[in-house]
């Protein structure tokens, strides 16, 4: 029996601002039955806060797995050293990068209007981050729990020092990476939230579109990949729904997680 279903956001949930009344629907219907729905996504949890209470979600795992919020408060979260955001505001400026660094209550930016930035948010959409304040110290840089980073393949060195291992790497446009601490990604961020629910993997459902949720459709028992994600993601999942256009959740969700 299944006891909690996560969802990645966008290409699986919504695109864009579109959301299928279907998905609002079936989602209601899994609460219904008391099974809990997650949001699990790249994204923050200052981003996903409005989506959650939309669809009256207590659960976020965010920023691929580092964040995991309770009705938007921290309940487990893995943040970088603040010296390490320090180095890389200061690589920031001496190659002229635009960074997003993802805090629990906001996104900051160390330069507004970058042009890549701007690109990024026309293409799958981006709150306004605030501008950071470069001179205070580090003690007074916020938390951050994942960096973005809009820099080709070629400079991502400058960020890594050739320490790649120390990362878990997303590059998601040629232009444009996520960067989260070591050993993070949505498996080890639900892995921490089903122990903290004494829920078992084999009791979960996880729904994805992207490469980013390949470790989570394989950390669950019941892993769905959507009609629209990538081969490689279909090709690990347990069952292929239909696309999110065509109501791919409440599909999956009639057909292999609630009780007939």
């Amino acid at each position: 029996m299944i006891k909690l279903a996560a969802f990645d956001v966008d290409g699986t949930l919504r695109d864009r601002e579109y959301l299928p009344e279907s998905t609002r629907l079936a989602i209601r219907r899994l609460k219904d039955h008391g099974i809990i729905p997650v949001l699990c996504t790249g994204r923050s949890e200052f981003e996903m806060a409005s989506l959650r209470q939309e669809l009256d979600m207590d659960w976020a795992i965010t920023c691929n797995g580092s964040h995991i919020g309770h009705q938007g408060k921290t309940v487990f979260g893995t943040p970088f050293e603040r010296a390490r955001v320090r180095a890389w505001l200061e690589e920031a400026e001496r190659s002229n990068h635009a960074l997003l660094l993802y805090g629990a209550e906001a996104m900051y930016t160390n330069r507004a209007g970058d042009p890549l930035f701007l690109q990024a948010r026309e293409e799958i959409g981006f709150m306004e981050p605030q501008l950071l304040d470069l001179s205070v110290g580090d003690e007074a840089l916020p938390d951050v729990y994942q960096s973005i980073i809009f820099c080709e393949e070629l400079h991502e060195n400058l960020y890594t020092c050739g320490q790649a291992q120390d990362y878990y790497i997303h590059r998601w446009r040629p232009w444009a990476v996520d960067l989260n601490p070591s050993g993070m990604n949505k498996a080890v961020g639900l892995r921490k939230l089903l122990e903290h629910l004494s829920i078992a993997p084999e009791e979960a459902a996880a729904f994805g579109d992207g490469l980013n949720d390949m470790e989570l459709l394989a950390s669950v028992g019941t892993g769905i990949a959507m009609g629209n994600a990538i081969g490689e993601l279909k090709d690990i999942a347990r069952h292929v729904t239909r696309t999110l256009d065509e109501d791919g959740i409440a599909y999956a969700v009639d057909t292999w997680i609630l009780p007939r």
